[in-house]
């Protein structure tokens, strides 16, 4: 449901006010999902029809990254209106953004704690697959992308774009969950990778709870870069 172009949402709070709603987001979802595999059959058939070499890995991460950073600058569009950098979140963080953030990071890792005791997450090594074997280059490569380019793009699609567009019609909650969820869904890779996927899921609880709070995706990206640069360190080490 897309509500008026006046309603703000429900609580107010320090986020952007918003022209798009849940109907337009998960529309934007569904096209986003449609171009990926578009682009995975492109890349497959013009590179690597197994999508194993080093190429085909890097231009499928730069693909996915474009096209979340497109579509929700796109879809954010509405009535002529071409949205605006800070309506997706990029502005200045407002109220003690430092106290928020930090809360939202020990928050998370004290869950991820429980969670690793009760579920046992297996994360796969994505490092390898970005190159990080192929000498400094590699490693500089892979380091750039998973702590730098990775954080941002997804914080702008999923905490910008989707939680702000669910939040404008929905309470707290099932604003934040429904991209948490759907954000923590794009990390599966088998059956061994639920519990990442429930992991990955309450970081993006915190992550929402962060962004409402300091009407900024900025301190969201900083706390989503400085997990994988500690996740980076940990595998490259």
């Amino acid at each position: 449901m897309d509500l008026g172009p006046g309603r703000a949402p429900p609580t107010g709070g320090a986020l952007p006010h918003v022209t798009w709603g849940p109907g337009r987001t998960l529309g934007a979802l569904g096209a986003m999902l449609l171009a990926l595999f578009a682009e995975v059959a492109l890349i497959a058939a013009i590179l690597d029809p197994e999508l194993e070499s080093l190429g085909a890995t890097l231009v499928l991460q730069a693909a996915l990254a474009g096209t979340l950073v497109g579509t929700a600058f796109v879809a954010a569009n509405t009535g002529g209106a071409r949205a605006s950098a800070a309506q997706l979140g990029l502005r200045r963080p407002r109220g003690k953004f430092v106290r928020a953030t930090l809360t939202a990071y020990v928050g998370y890792f004290v869950c991820a704690l429980a969670i690793a005791a009760l579920l046992q997450p297996e994360q796969e090594d994505v490092t390898r697959e970005l190159g990080v074997d192929e000498g400094a280059l590699g490693v500089i490569v892979a380091g750039l992308l998973i702590v730098g380019v990775a954080p941002f793009t997804e914080e702008v699609f999923f905490r910008g774009f989707m939680f702000a567009g669910m939040r404008r019609a929905m309470p707290f909650a099932a604003a934040a969950l429904i991209p948490a969820v759907i954000w923590g869904l794009f990390h599966y890779t088998g059956p061994d990778t639920w519990g990442v996927v429930v992991q990955l899921s309450v970081f993006g609880l915190w992550l929402s709870w962060l962004y409402e709070r300091t009407g900024s995706i900025w301190p969201p990206i900083a706390v989503h870069a400085f997990n994988n640069a500690i996740a980076f360190t940990l595998l490259t080490a």
